[in-house]
């Protein structure tokens, strides 16, 4: 607001400058009305009208609030300076309404000046505290640090350590599934053992069938 209130303060002595110099140019040779009601400051608040007759009236009325400043006058000259003047009122207005903020803003930044030193030596105050807890977060970092190192170390350890049972272990099945193919190709010979095994004893029965039955045959030869 303070800034604002000097931005106005500006504007006012702007204003009331371009008026002065208005009316300079007036006594010196007459002035642009024309070029006058053109002017940026006065376009940019109020709104001007020509009512063409065989008396030309001019009228002027501000934006903002739609007010008539000035109606259907025949001279340019009292149409602009009607706006000049409202303008300047109302700059006017508008600076005694931020008169009181602007002497409060003034009073409270006294006061800010005169605390500031105070608040200057809290502030150190509390960046050493601050240091101080920095300090001490950093040591605290650091030993987590070391101790996050040497359970890093720990970790990779036991990765290895499990990577070497892993493979151990994928050792081990792989022998098991030898083992099981040994196993089966023994399953598988022994049936075929077993199945020769059959065929010779049956072997072996008919032989000494035969043997019976031929010294049987030689029993009864040798009757005779």
């Amino acid at each position: 607001m303070n800034t604002f209130g000097k931005i106005l303060v500006v504007f006012v002595t702007a204003s009331s400058l371009g008026f002065l110099a208005f009316v300079i140019a007036y006594r010196n040779g007459g002035p642009d009305w024309q070029g006058e009601m053109r002017s940026a400051d006065l376009q940019q608040e109020f709104v001007f009208a020509t009512e063409p007759g065989e008396i030309v009236k001019y009228s002027s009325k501000h934006r903002r609030s739609e007010t008539t400043v000035a109606d259907k006058l025949p001279v340019l000259a009292e149409v602009v300076l009607k706006s000049r003047k409202r303008l300047e009122e109302d700059a006017n207005k508008k600076l005694q309404e931020l008169q009181p903020q602007i002497e409060r803003l003034t009073a409270n930044r006294d006061l800010v000046r005169k605390l500031n030193p105070i608040d200057d030596a809290g502030v150190h105050v509390r960046i050493k505290n601050y240091e101080k807890q920095t300090q001490q977060l950093v040591g605290t970092l650091n030993e987590i640090g070391s101790q996050f190192s040497v359970a890093t170390l720990e970790t990779q350890d036991l990765l290895r350590l499990s990577q070497e049972r892993r493979e151990e272990a994928y050792r081990l099945a792989n022998q098991l599934e030898l083992l099981r193919n040994d196993q089966f190709s023994a399953i598988q010979q022994q049936k075929v053992l077993e199945d020769e095994l059959v065929r010779l004893e049956e072997n072996h029965r008919r032989l000494d069938r035969r043997q019976k039955q031929l010294k049987q045959q030689l029993g009864d030869v040798d009757s005779y």
